[in-house]
């Protein structure tokens, strides 16, 4: 059965997006059928994965596949319960091997309103908005299952709101990408509570539907661990202003977000080490691997030519800081992947 994972943080600006990307590319070369799924209204993780073709050229032009929305607005509109797996177009990477994406769709901020709705009136007799609530737990289970996925990753844009909560709560996991400073100090104060409230709602949701023959989902997403990145490195050691936010922040992550009134750990996220894996600023790596839909690991000693005052390619040791940087990136990303389901 597929692993459905969500990386998600209500601060924006901490790499989610980058993160998760590289992660599904990571976990797709290493032989695992990986389907990223795009919930973020901002489409984000489209653009990354359509940046290795020439269809983001042409705005006009409309992207391959069935997006997020399109998937969805069956059920939207009320007509069907369910929606039909096979009848959504997943789109291939034309780089990577067994990477798909259910591409975003800037209409899909309109599901704000119809999961909102669904938040609000599936605890009434309401049928219809009951079969809403549901149905993003419903169609991700089915996708992975008729496509035979291994995992699904979901990005999610830097919110509390409907389509936020429907996401989290769909996925069996979450991961936390964070950056060591006071926003997001201030951001995992709330977290754990902000997410325990969604699940004590859900619960009193779903302990309605077994009148209307609705199946439950559980509903229970275990914090799989937290990522700290974006940060300086001096002389081979972290600068010390990092450290101190990092270290408040973890223990913020042991007292609020994993203590009493939040939420539960996966079975590898240590509350008192919750960090998984720790990644430094990569300075032009992110921008250059962006511009080639690739991951930041696996960047090509030609793609240097764009960070080039000069338009040639990195050699020697201009490029060998790079190689270094790369390795070091994806020895990070390979922590991520081990602490999944």
């Amino acid at each position: 059965m597929a692993q459905i994972v969500a990386m998600y943080n209500n601060k924006g600006g901490v790499s989610k997006t980058t993160t998760l990307f590289n992660l599904a590319v990571f976990l797709s070369r290493g032989g695992k059928r990986v389907l990223v799924v795009d919930c973020d209204p901002q489409c984000n993780v489209t653009e990354m994965f359509f940046a290795s073709t020439d269809l983001l050229d042409d705005p006009d032009r409309d992207l391959p596949g069935t997006s997020i929305y399109q998937a969805l607005h069956p059920r939207f509109a009320g007509d069907t319960r369910s929606i039909d797996a096979a009848s959504i177009q997943l789109v291939d990477s034309g780089i990577y091997p067994n990477l798909s994406i259910l591409r975003g769709d800037l209409e899909f901020t309109m599901a704000e309103n119809y999961f909102g709705n669904a938040w609000n009136q599936a605890i009434t007799e309401n049928i219809n908005e009951k079969n809403t609530y549901v149905v993003f737990y419903r169609m991700l289970h089915t996708l992975a299952a008729v496509k035979q996925f291994d995992y699904v990753l979901c990005d999610v844009g830097p919110s509390t709101g409907a389509i936020t909560r429907t996401v989290v709560l769909a996925c069996d996991g979450f991961i936390v990408p964070l950056t060591p400073d006071r926003f997001c100090y201030q951001a995992v104060r709330v977290l754990g509570s902000v997410i325990r409230q969604w699940i004590e709602r859900h619960d009193q949701i779903t302990r309605t539907f077994t009148p209307f023959g609705i199946d439950s989902f559980p509903g229970r997403p275990l914090m799989l661990g937290a990522v700290i990145q974006n940060f300086k490195v001096h002389s081979g050691r972290v600068k010390e202003s990092y450290v101190k936010w990092q270290n408040m922040i973890a223990e913020k992550i042991a007292s609020d977000l994993l203590g009493p009134g939040g939420v539960d750990a996966g079975p590898h996220c240590d509350p008192k080490h919750p960090f998984v894996a720790t990644i430094r600023d990569v300075g032009p790596l992110a921008p250059v691997a962006q511009m080639f839909g690739r991951a930041i690991f696996d960047i090509r000693q030609e793609d240097t030519k764009v960070a080039s005052t000069t338009g040639q390619m990195y050699y020697g040791t201009v490029w060998q800081p790079w190689l270094e940087k790369m390795g070091e990136y994806q020895s990070e990303i390979e922590k991520i992947a081990k602490v999944l389901p």
